[in-house]
């Protein structure tokens, strides 16, 4: 007696026509009419009788449908449970992000998916958007947080789903907390801590300067966003972040900010982007729908 001969047993009960229990199963005729008759056999006595054109239980028939349901019903349960386990414990998320995308964006969004998905193991690579636009196109990556200005590409999807605010920061203690408006040949004079090239934030400094005529002074330059800001904290230079980075600073009163004087480049954001021939995972999509929504 197997799974197959109880589900057949359930079926007859249920739709009373082998053709149809056959299709349910996806069988052929024939091969249901075979495994009743063997089932017939193998516990030596008739299970159904033909009347009218249907196909119902006979009295053992039905004193082994109702152990037969349970028994299916706690096999098709069984069945989804493994599968359940093995889908989650399977569950992996990698994703591809810039400095500041993985400190300040990413940790929100990816706390609450770990409480929905509590199995998943996620992997988050930090680099420029170069980097991560070559890991996308050649298959290294399949989803990606970039930062900065939008560039058309067309073999990825990108989607913006935040404005990104470039702000000026230096510690209270600097001369320019005590002043409401600062012009841009004055920050000039002041020594600078510069993010490394390829970074969002160094392109949106570099275009600054070039729409305003400005010359900075670099003290030090750094592809960690912390360093920047702990190297602003401790000194007395000037340095480019976003606003979005530095809300733990204010609020300890470590740091403070004001707008970029000036000629201001077009507003940077914050961008989803995967490959156009990619479909989104589950685990993808949950992401996706946190960050954009």
């Amino acid at each position: 007696m197997n799974i197959l001969k109880l589900q057949i047993v359930v079926l007859i009960e249920k739709y009373k026509k082998v053709t149809d229990v056959a299709a349910e199963l996806g069988l052929k005729q024939p091969t249901v009419s075979f495994h009743m008759k063997s089932l017939e056999n193998e516990l030596g006595t008739p299970l159904f009788q033909s009347r009218s054109g249907r196909v119902l239980l006979t009295e053992a028939g039905y004193a082994l449908h109702q152990y037969a349901v349970r028994i299916v019903a706690l096999a098709s349960e069984a069945e989804r449970t493994v599968k359940q386990t093995v889908s989650r414990s399977r569950i992996k998320l990698s994703i591809g992000a810039s400095a500041v995308s993985a400190s300040y964006l990413l940790p929100a969004a990816l706390s609450g998916l770990t409480a929905q998905y509590p199995e998943t193991e996620t992997t988050v690579a930090v680099a420029d958007n170069r980097v991560l636009r070559e890991r996308l196109r050649g298959r290294q990556l399949e989803l990606a947080v970039l930062h900065g200005y939008e560039q058309a590409d067309e073999s990825l999807r990108i989607t913006r789903f935040a404005d990104d605010e470039a702000v000026l920061i230096f510690a209270p203690g600097h001369p320019f907390a005590a002043k409401d408006h600062i012009r841009p040949e004055t920050i000039s004079r002041e020594p600078w801590i510069q993010h490394a090239p390829g970074s969002a934030l160094r392109e949106l400094a570099d275009r600054w300067t070039q729409l305003n005529g400005a010359r900075l002074w670099n003290r030090a330059e750094t592809d960690s966003a912390e360093a920047v800001k702990q190297w602003v904290i401790q000194g007395n230079a000037l340095a480019v972040f976003s606003r979005i980075g530095i809300a733990a600073e204010l609020e300890a009163g470590s740091l403070e900010y004001r707008p970029l004087p000036g000629i201001m480049p077009e507003r940077a954001g914050f961008y989803l982007a995967w490959r156009k021939d990619h479909a989104l995972t589950e685990i993808q999509q949950a992401l996706a729908d946190r960050l954009i929504h």
